[in-house]
């Protein structure tokens, strides 16, 4: 039996209803079966990142404190917090992190 914790991450409000916003425009745009497999890519994304912070990389244009983590075309963006990870937004790739976050 593994001794490993699971990962530990929180969505903030903004992160939550970011995912809600684009799980609802990839079902309005490309349907019910990519919805769901654009929902579990995030999710295993979110579970990659509890599991290991160190995945994500900084970015010049966010404070030092927060990293990125890309999935296909947005970047879920969080920082440590106690022994926690705790997911900031996600965003999509081309818009101004440094704006939104």
């Amino acid at each position: 039996m593994s001794s490993r914790k699971p990962p530990q991450f929180t969505l903030s409000p903004k992160a939550r209803q970011d995912f809600i916003d684009i799980l609802r425009y990839t079902g309005e745009k490309w349907g019910e079966k990519q919805l769901l497999i654009y929902r579990d890519k995030i999710n295993d994304a979110l579970q990659a990142i509890g599991g290991n912070p160190r995945l994500g990389h900084q970015r010049d244009d966010l404070p030092s404190t927060h990293h990125v983590y890309p999935v296909e075309s947005h970047v879920i963006v969080y920082r440590l917090r106690d022994d926690r990870v705790a997911v900031v937004r996600i965003l999509h790739q081309r818009m101004s992190l440094g704006k939104h976050v």
